[in-house]
């Protein structure tokens, strides 16, 4: 009898909860989580945003980043880059947590599923 790792099963074979035609599987729970941290994270974040000088650490970690992606989407479409930041910007971060919340023992990244990965 052959025993199977769990590295080799997809996180969509993995089902959490199932009641009549409705399944929760470990891709949708731990996408449900990366967005409750990312929602939470960010209300914590943007809470206290000013725009004096005296800026919060927060702030400026928040600034830099979005400077960066500013950077990178105007070096590929040569202008008109603001109107992309808020797409691209949530999918790096969706991505970026996604990806740093594997090091917890027991989670299973979103991204590392072909139906995350497609969509």
């Amino acid at each position: 009898m052959e025993i199977v790792s769990l590295n080799q099963i997809s996180p969509d074979q993995v089902i959490i909860w199932s009641w009549s035609f409705i399944t929760l599987n470990a891709t949708i729970l731990y996408t449900w989580l990366v967005m409750a941290i990312l929602v939470v994270g960010s209300w914590l974040v943007t809470r206290n945003l000013s725009s004096e000088m005296n800026v919060s650490r927060w702030q400026h970690f928040l600034e830099v980043i979005i400077s960066i992606i500013r950077g990178e989407i105007s070096e590929m479409t040569k202008k008109g880059a603001d109107k992309y930041i808020p797409l691209v910007g949530t999918l790096f971060l969706f991505i970026c947590v996604s990806n740093v919340l594997v090091i917890v023992p027991g989670f299973v990244a979103p991204t590392s599923s072909m139906t995350t990965t497609a969509a």
